[in-house]
């Protein structure tokens, strides 16, 4: 019986040795992956709209946000439907986004009133980055490529879309 076990155990050490690492590549390639939209799909169309947080079915009636774009595609603007505090004490319910870069899935915005700092004394820019068609996940760029928020969900059209 203990012959058998020490057999094993170099047989489980090399196994580890072989699967460990493309496990961990291949959990690395589902979090950094990235979503690659339809030819002739265009990411401020695909962006615009009205999303949610929560998986909630209700949470698209009482807590959207809506996404739109200026007619150049400078500016990002989304209107919480709830107001919230400003770090100077005022209370707001739109963020306005300097849009810096645009790639396929990503639209990289500096938001005007941005207070939050980079380790490196910077202010914060983030990554609307999508996930599909109805999914998208928020990156700050000083994070790691694959750290981002929770999803944030597309809302139905309704009768007032």
């Amino acid at each position: 019986m203990a012959s058998r076990i020490h057999s094993l155990v170099p047989r489980a050490a090399l196994a580890g040795i072989v699967l460990v690492p493309v496990a961990g590549f291949l959990v690395y390639r589902s979090l950094t992956s990235t979503y690659e939209p339809p030819s002739g799909t265009d990411v401020f169309a695909l962006a615009q709209g009205a999303w949610a947080w929560s998986e909630s079915d209700t949470s698209c009636l009482t807590e959207p946000e809506s996404i739109s774009f200026t007619p150049d595609h400078k500016g990002m603007i989304i209107t919480m439907a709830h107001p919230y505090k400003l770090p100077n004490g005022r209370w707001d319910s739109v963020a306005f986004y300097d849009i810096v870069s645009v790639t396929r899935a990503s639209i990289r915005g500096a938001m005007r009133g941005e207070t939050r700092l980079t380790a490196d004394s910077q202010l914060v820019v983030w990554d609307l980055m999508l996930k599909s068609p109805d999914r998208f996940v928020w990156h700050r760029t000083d994070w790691a490529k694959w750290q981002h928020t929770r999803a944030v969900r597309r809302c139905p059209r309704g009768p007032r879309s």
